[in-house]
């Protein structure tokens, strides 16, 4: 299952903001405070409600949303109970609406910028003491929660195309101790705690949890902020290769991205088969975010990112004839 659309209005950058995403990859380009991680943590909002019951109105630190009659007919989880942290008359005029492939909404992993794990006995911790005053946005502990799931005894089958390529990077397996820590035990034997990791294994190492413990499934949609986020550059083509993979295995997946070399990637590993789709999030003269949308990330315009890179060789270019 997977999210097909999403409508937005009257919210921070969104005046009418209607986009529709494909089943596979969809890739979110732009400059910083058009509203990518917004969006992806709209849709995130989207799936996690336990209550499962639609607002009608937006008071009381409630959002509405307006799900679809079709939606609400045939599904069996039709309802949403969304809280917010903080309330002010320009939410109050804030709706959205969301479409879904399938009878129920889908399970949803939110993987944010920030690396989470390295903290988690610490906040989780902090969860429990302060409870709803907990100063931190909840998505950030959510993939805490969903890592600490252990993981299964086999190799998931969705698991099983990926998860050797990420051990040979990561030079070993991520090991959840009994005190909820994480550590990242290493294939000589050593045993590194994720504090004093490199950033970049971490982020393939909870990916590598998550998909250990199926918190990924063939029906979660992925929500990933910077994926290449403090990953090694050479190391891109290999991420780059296992989300295509697991993308013809049904998991969808969309991604926020400030990286040329990672957008790229997928133009130059994809199959024909593959569905990818490339957005370009700007913002008009009055200041509301517009997007523009191709299969294509060469041919994706405006591309603040591919036009930094030119920018960036026109430069080098100056620079050399200036020297001689």
């Amino acid at each position: 299952m997977s999210i097909n659309k999403l409508r937005v209005s009257n919210f921070t950058v969104f005046s009418d903001f209607n986009i529709e995403f494909y089943d596979g990859i969809n890739i979110l380009i732009g400059a910083n405070g058009v509203g990518k991680t917004q969006l992806l943590k709209l849709l995130y909002v989207f799936s996690i409600s336990q209550k499962r019951h639609i607002l009608e109105n937006a008071k009381d630190g409630k959002l509405e949303m307006n799900i679809p009659s079709e939606i609400i007919k045939n599904s069996m989880a039709t309802v949403f109970d969304i809280e917010l942290p903080h309330i002010d008359d320009h939410f109050l005029d804030a709706k959205f609406s969301t479409g879904y492939d399938g009878l129920f909404y889908p399970q949803a992993v939110f993987i944010p910028a920030k690396e989470m794990l390295s903290h988690a006995k610490g906040l989780l911790s902090m969860k429990t003491k302060y409870g709803e005053n907990m100063p931190f946005d909840s998505s950030l502990l959510d993939i805490i929660e969903k890592a600490q799931a252990w993981k299964l005894s086999a190799v998931p089958e969705l698991a099983e195309t990926v998860i050797m390529s990420l051990e040979k990077v990561m030079g070993g397996i991520v090991d959840l101790r009994k005190d909820g820590s994480f550590w990242m035990k290493k294939s000589n034997g050593n045993a590194v705690p994720f504090s004093m990791e490199a950033d970049g294994l971490k982020r393939l190492g909870l990916l590598w949890q998550l998909l250990m413990n199926e918190s990924i499934t063939r029906s979660t949609v992925v929500l990933w902020d910077e994926p290449e986020a403090s990953i090694n550059p050479e190391n891109i083509p290999l991420l780059v290769d296992v989300m295509l993979r697991l993308q013809r295995q049904g998991v969808q997946i969309i991604a926020a991205t400030h990286s040329y070399n990672f957008a790229r990637y997928f133009d130059i590993l994809r199959e024909s088969d593959d569905k990818i789709q490339f957005y370009s999030l700007y913002k008009s003269d009055e200041g509301n975010t517009l997007f523009s949308q191709s299969d294509v990330f060469a041919d994706l315009i405006p591309n603040l990112i591919d036009d930094a890179g030119e920018q960036l060789y026109n430069d080098v270019i100056q620079k050399a004839m200036e020297a001689l």
